[in-house]
C-alpha cells in the first residue's frame, strides 16, 4: 500500500465513523422530537445540513495530517491511535471553523504581572507590547487573590501571550534568531535566544529522565527561519500548557533555556525555563482573515482589483492536482515525487531527494494574466513541507507490514515507484569519492543495491550497535571490512523509491528486532546467512 492509498484509506474509515455518529444523534433527535411537527418538516433535509460534523474529510487535510505524524513519531504509531488522532483534530479544526465560534463576552480582570513579563514593560525588549487595547493571552494554574477589591488573579508561570496576522512588526522585531545558528559557545556566554516556530507535533506525557522532576511532554516545533526541527520539553505543572496552543500555531519562543549538554539526533532540545515567555499565533487566526476577506471581495467586487482576493482551500472536499489548481487560493495542499532540484537551491533543500514523495501544505496560488501560475510555498505565510519517504514512522506501524511488497514483484511490475519492502543487508559498496554507500538488499526472492541518501547510512550503523562515525571514517572501515560482523544478515524495513534510471535510492530504513517468524522466505534468507 502506497502513502496515497493509506489517506484515502483512512480518510473513509473516519468519515463512516463521523457518519455513523452522526446517525445516531439524528436517531435520537427524532425520539427527542417525534412529537414536534417543525422536525418532521426536516426530516428528509441532507444529514450534513443538520449535522455539519458529518461532512466528508477533506483529503489535503487527512494528508498533510497523516504524514505529520509519520514524521515526528519516528517509532510508530497504532492504527487506532492514529485514527483517533485526526478524529479528534478534525473536530477541533474543521467543525469549530465551518459551524463559527460564537463570540465571548469581553470583560476585564486585573492580574499580578507574572516576573517572565517584566522585561517587555520596564526594559527594552518590545515595551509597548501591552499598549494594545485588547492584548489576548491565555493562562492556567493561576490563584485569585484573597485581599483585592475586584476580581484579581495571580501572576503564573503558565501564560501565552496571543499574537494576530497584522502583527508582523513585532513577530520580526521579536524573533530574529535562527535555530541553524545556536552555537555552544553563545550558550556559555549567557546569550538569549528568540525563535518563531510552528508546532508540528504535541507529544503525550511520559517520564521526565530528569533529576527533580516527574513528567515531560515534548512540543516538536519547526523554525520558520531555517525549517530545522526542535523540541520544546515542558516539565510537571507545565505540561499543562498544552491546552494553550494546539497543532499547526505559530509558536513565538522567547529566552527558552537551551543546555550545553542538551543535544539530540532528531534536532535542538528547548526547555520552557524560568525566563522563557511564548507567544501564539493560532493557525484557526490566519485561515478566518482569509476567509474573511474572500466574503468581503464577495460582497463588494466592485471596489477591488482583480488580485485583491484569495479563497481558502483548508478543508476543500478533492484532491488538488497540478492540473486542477485554483486560480486564486491560499491554504492548498499536494502531494506528488521530486522529479528535479535546481542547483541554486540545492543547499536550502539538501533534506530531500530526487524520487522521494513529499507534501506541501499551505500553498498560495495566483494565474498570470498570460496564463501561468505562481505556487508560493512561503514558510512565513504556513506553508509547510513533509517528506513522506523519510517518515520512519511509516515503517513502524506494524499493522502496514503486510502491506510491504517482495523485490520479485517489484521486477514483474511496472508504474511502481515507491515501495517498502523487509530485507536483508549482504554487502555494500562504499565510494571515497562522493562519500555515498551503497548497500546490497536481499529478500529471499531477490537482490537489489541501492544508495542511501541523507542519514539513512548513519541509521544502518546506528541500528547495527555501531556508534555514529563521521563520513570519512565510516567509509575506511567499510571499505576494511571491519564492520560486517554487525551488518551482513541485518534486517531492516526501508522505503525505496525507483529512479527514473532504474536505480533504487533507500530514504528510510527502521530496524527489525523481531524473531524471524514472520521473515520473507525465511529459509531463502536463512540461505544466505550460511553462505556469507
Amino acid at each position: 500500500m502506497d502513502f496515497e492509498n493509506l489517506v484515502q484509506r483512512y480518510r473513509d474509515t473516519l468519515s463512516s465513523h463521523i457518519f455513523t455518529i452522526c446517525q445516531r444523534k439524528r436517531v435520537k433527535r427524532s425520539e427527542e422530537n417525534k412529537e414536534n411537527d417543525e422536525y418532521w418538516e426536516n426530516e428528509y433535509l441532507d444529514i450534513q445540513t443538520i449535522d455539519p460534523e458529518a461532512e466528508a474529510l477533506s483529503w489535503g487535510w487527512v494528508c498533510a495530517r497523516v504524514a505529520e505524524m509519520l514524521i515526528h513519531t519516528p517509532h510508530g504509531l497504532t492504527e487506532p491511535v492514529i485514527l483517533n488522532q485526526l478524529h479528534s483534530e478534525w473536530q477541533e479544526a474543521s467543525v469549530s471553523y465551518r459551524k463559527g465560534v460564537p463570540k465571548n463576552n469581553r470583560s476585564t480582570a486585573e492580574m499580578f504581572v507574572p516576573p517572565r513579563l517584566c522585561r517587555f514593560i520596564n526594559e527594552g525588549y518590545y515595551p509597548n507590547l501591552f499598549d494594545k487595547k485588547y492584548r489576548r493571552i491565555r493562562f492556567n494554574r493561576a490563584s485569585l487573590s484573597k485581599t483585592a477589591s475586584s476580581l484579581t488573579f495571580l501572576h503564573t508561570s503558565n501564560i501565552v501571550i496571543m499574537l494576530t496576522p497584522f502583527e508582523e512588526i513585532l513577530i520580526d522585531t521579536l524573533f530574529t534568531d535562527s535555530m541553524a545558528d545556536v552555537s555552544s559557545t553563545d550558550i556559555m556566554n549567557g546569550r538569549g535566544y528568540q525563535f518563531w516556530a510552528r508546532v508540528m507535533y504535541i507529544g503525550p506525557e511520559e517520564p521526565a529522565d530528569l533529576p527533580g522532576f516527574c513528567n515531560k511532554v515534548c512540543v516538536y516545533v519547526r523554525d520558520m527561519s531555517s525549517s530545522r526541527c526542535a523540541t520544546l520539553v515542558l516539565l510537571d505543572d507545565k505540561i499543562r500548557m498544552t491546552t494553550l496552543f494546539k497543532t499547526g500555531d505559530f509558536l513565538g519562543i522567547h529566552w527558552p533555556y537551551i543546555g550545553i549538554e542538551d543535544k539530540s539526533y532528531d534536532g535542538l532540545i528547548l526547555h520552557y525555563g524560568d525566563l522563557t515567555v511564548l507567544f501564539c499565533l493560532p493557525m484557526s487566526e490566519l485561515c478566518k482573515e482569509g476567509n474573511s476577506r474572500s466574503k468581503h471581495f464577495t460582497k463588494h467586487k466592485l471596489n477591488y482589483r482583480d488580485n485583491s482576493y484569495m479563497i481558502d482551500y483548508k478543508f476543500h472536499y478533492d484532491r488538488f492536482f497540478i492540473k486542477t489548481l485554483p486560480s486564486r487560493g491560499l491554504n492548498i495542499t499536494l502531494y506528488g515525487k521530486v522529479d528535479d532540484i535546481l542547483d541554486n537551491i540545492g543547499r536550502e533543500i539538501a533534506e530531500y531527494h530526487v524520487g522521494q514523495y513529499i507534501v506541501l501544505e499551505g500553498l498560495q496560488t495566483c494565474k498570470k494574466s498570460n496564463g501561468q501560475f505562481d505556487i508560493n510555498g512561503d514558510a512565513s505565510s504556513g506553508a509547510m513541507v513533509y517528506n513522506v519517504s523519510m517518515a520512519k514512522g511509516w515503517l513502524a506501524v506494524s499493522s502496514l507490514h503486510s502491506y510491504s511488497l517482495s523485490l520479485s514483484t517489484i521486477f514483474s511490475k511496472q508504474h511502481i515507484y515507491q515501495f517498502i519492502c523487509r530485507c536483508l543487508i549482504t554487502g555494500w559498496e562504499a565510494n571515497d569519492d562522493s562519500l555515498d554507500i551503497n548497500w546490497r538488499l536481499d529478500d529471499g526472492t531477490g537482490v537489489i543495491w541501492a544508495k542511501a541518501v541523507g542519514t539513512v547510512s548513519q541509521d544502518i550503523l546506528h541500528s547495527s550497535g555501531i556508534e555514529t562515525l563521521t563520513d570519512k571514517i565510516v567509509i575506511s572501515k567499510l571499505k576494511k571490512g571491519h564492520l560486517g560482523i554487525n551488518l551482513i544478515g541485518k534486517m531492516l524495513w526501508c522505503c525505496i523509491s525507483i529512479l527514473a534510471s532504474d536505480k533504487y535510492q533507500i530514504n528510510a530504513v527502521l530496524a527489525d528486532y523481531s524473531d524471524g517468524s514472520h521473515s520473507i522466505a525465511q529459509a531463502e534468507c536463512a540461505r544466505m546467512l550460511k553462505e556469507l
